[in-house]
Order: structure tokens, then C-alpha cells, then sequence
């Protein structure tokens, strides 16, 4: 016969025990982020991070006044033609002159001060500039706002292609001649008592990650001293650096270090 249960018996349950796994942090090897991966909030953070920095910032066509496209040029080859009339044998060549083409979806475009959205834009891609470069983030007065009637102090540059800020360049107007510098590049040291009269300061140059090493940069700082000052084409010489990176040394070098008499490599700088 089956046993009959007491009134008063205990109902039993099971109890189960439950183990947080522990936190895993890692460095993505790309945008160099540090996170962990049982966290929702940081794989979401870390996803907006990987995308803006690897890839820019996305970009309405209607933000900013293009200045600049990417030209393309195509080079046909040269045709030769063997034909025999009456003067004789003789042969004819002809060569195609380069045609110019342009991206549709790559361009530079100049920030105006004045449209809000786009100056908003601009500093959400700052954020980004500064995160990475370790650099202040309240340096963008002298090209995000027009004080009238005074002019603005300098410009911001940025490089779209297909719907993406991937590069941006700001630079600063210098009037007083006494900010410029020459430094020396393998050192960092500054040279005593000799002032160049540079005319642009370059306070931030930026390209996203899967951008670099194609040009971008350096379109961007020929469009600086060409439309930083209108009528006004500068010097590469003029165009001064402020405390360039290590990336930003190696593109300084190429770009427009000037070589002394000592052998010593010179840079252009202004503080």
C-alpha cells in the first residue's frame, strides 16, 4: 500500500546554485579599445567606437561647401599604325591625350561657421580626432564659431568619401609673427632666435584607420594652404605644425621639412 503523507510534511524544493562568470576584458587589435565582453553596454560602445574610428563619421551631402573633388586620371595607350600609301611605307602614332575624371562620392568640403549642423557634425568627428590623439578638446573656438564683425580665426577641412568623414584638417589663422618656429625634427628641440613667418598653424590632421596610407592626408593639407585664405596660396613653409605625433612627424617630414646647412631636418612649427 502506498504510504500516506503527513499533514504537516515540509513541501521540499530544489535549489540550485548560479556562478557569475567572471569579467572578461579585452584590447581590440584595430580601433585599440578596451572592454569587456559580458558587459551589453560596452560591446554597444565599442561598436560605435570600432565603426567611427576604423570608418569616419557618417556624412550628409548637404554639410559643407565642396572645395575639392578627387581627380582620376585615365591614360589611354599609345596606338601604333603601320600603312603603306603613295609616298611609301610610313607609320602613324597617335596618342590620346589623359582624360580627367573625378570620383562621384569623394570630395573635401570647407566647414562654414554658420551652419550649425554641419559645425555640429565636425565636432562630433572632433571628439573622435582628440580621443584618439590625446589632445584637448576645447580647441575648436578658432573655426567653429564667427565672432562679428570679426573674422574667423581659422578653417576646418573635411574629407568625405562615400557618405563617411574620413579625414579632417583644422587650421588656425596666425597673425603675430612672433608664434612661429623652426624645430628640430630628430630632436624635438626648438632653434634659438630664428622666427619664421609662417601663416597657418595646423592644430589637428586626422584620417580614420582603413583610410590611411592613400593621399588623403596630404590632400588635405595642399587644400589648407591653397583655401585657408582666400586670394592666398601659402608656402609649404608657412604652414606650421603644433606638436605633431609620431604618425604626424613621419607625414611632416615628407611633407615639408626643410633641410640646414648642418644636415639637421627643420620643421615649421608654431606654439
Amino acid at each position: 500500500m502506498p504510504k500516506r503523507k503527513s499533514p504537516n510534511a515540509k513541501k521540499l524544493v530544489q535549489s540550485t546554485l548560479q556562478f557569475k562568470s567572471a569579467a572578461t576584458v579585452v584590447k581590440c587589435s584595430k580601433c585599440l579599445m578596451t572592454y569587456s565582453t559580458n558587459s551589453p553596454s560596452d560591446l554597444v560602445q565599442h561598436k560605435r567606437y570600432h565603426d567611427l574610428h576604423l570608418n569616419g563619421r557618417k556624412w550628409s551631402a548637404g554639410w559643407g561647401d565642396i572645395v575639392s573633388r578627387v581627380e582620376l586620371r585615365m591614360f589611354e595607350k599609345q596606338l601604333d599604325c603601320n600603312g603603306t600609301g603613295e609616298t611609301g611605307n610610313r607609320k602613324l602614332s597617335f596618342q590620346l591625350r589623359p582624360q580627367s575624371t573625378y570620383e562621384e562620392n569623394e570630395y573635401i568640403v570647407m566647414i562654414s561657421p554658420k551652419k550649425p549642423n554641419e559645425v555640429k557634425a565636425t565636432l562630433d568627428l572632433m571628439a573622435v580626432v582628440n580621443e584618439e590623439l590625446s589632445a584637448p578638446h576645447d580647441e575648436n573656438a578658432f573655426w567653429s564659431e564667427f565672432p562679428e564683425p570679426e573674422k574667423p580665426q581659422g578653417k576646418a577641412f573635411v574629407y568625405v568619401k562615400k557618405n563617411r568623414a574620413v579625414g579632417v584638417i583644422t587650421i588656425e589663422h596666425i597673425e603675430k609673427t612672433d608664434r612661429g618656429k623652426w624645430m628640430v625634427l630628430d630632436t624635438k628641440s626648438i632653434v634659438p632666435n630664428v622666427i619664421p613667418d609662417v601663416k597657418l598653424g595646423i592644430s589637428r590632421i586626422w584620417v580614420s584607420r582603413n583610410h590611411r596610407k592613400h593621399g588623403i592626408a596630404t590632400r588635405l593639407l595642399e587644400i589648407a594652404r591653397k583655401k585657408s585664405i582666400y586670394g592666398c596660396i601659402v608656402n609649404k613653409w608657412e604652414l606650421a605644425w603644433s606638436q605633431p605625433s609620431q604618425s604626424g612627424s613621419i607625414l611632416a617630414r615628407r611633407y615639408n621639412a626643410v633641410k640646414h646647412q648642418s644636415g639637421k631636418l627643420l620643421l615649421p612649427c608654431y606654439i
